[in-house]
């Protein structure tokens, strides 16, 4: 029997359905393996079928408490028109656009984190992620920094700093002085 974790992390699709039974296969814990496969498409095809099956997207995983949205927007490669429907369906199953995770911070943290992308590769990922009304922008994550914080301290992220004000700004949110 194969190690569904596994083979979700480093298969193909075609290798991921001949080893997978989701009668017996825990959905939740493949489905994060899914999130970090390197191949862009069997990432995104491994992570629909199972959300399709019923895997729950709010689920946590290790000591520092990963959320899929973590594994998912820490990879150094991303096929953007693809993975912003995975993102959306991951939120809307449940995924809390929130969840801190210890070392990594918020999601929209550890997106941001990606030094190699610019923010005009990552607005697509941005605008699912200010669409949201839940997003709180000013909650303690990495390093206790807030999210907005964390993109005013980046060079690379004055873009999504001025989009995180701005979207504060239009919910009637005060706008925090920078921190020193």
């Amino acid at each position: 029997m194969a190690d569904i974790r596994h083979v979700a992390k480093h298969g193909t699709f075609d290798e991921f359905v001949q080893a997978y039974d989701p009668a017996h296969d825990d959905t939740a814990d493949a489905l994060h393996a899914a999130l970090g496969n390197g191949d862009l498409k069997a990432r995104v095809a491994i992570a629909g079928r199972l959300l399709d099956d019923g895997a729950d997207p709010s689920t946590l995983v290790g000591s520092e408490k990963f959320s899929t949205l973590h594994v998912l927007l820490a990879q150094s490669f991303h096929d953007v028109d693809a993975e912003v429907p995975l993102l959306r369906r991951l939120l809307d199953g449940g995924a809390d656009v929130n969840a801190v995770a210890e070392g990594w911070g918020t999601p929209l943290q550890t997106l941001a984190s990606v030094r190699k992308f610019s923010d005009s590769t990552l607005a697509p990922f941005y605008d699912v992620f200010f669409s949201r009304p839940d997003l709180d922008l000013l909650k303690p994550g990495k390093a206790g920094r807030s999210t907005l914080e964390s993109a005013r301290r980046s060079a690379k992220r004055a873009e999504l700093a001025t989009r995180m004000e701005q979207y504060l700004t239009d919910r009637g949110i005060a706008v925090p002085e920078r921190e020193v």
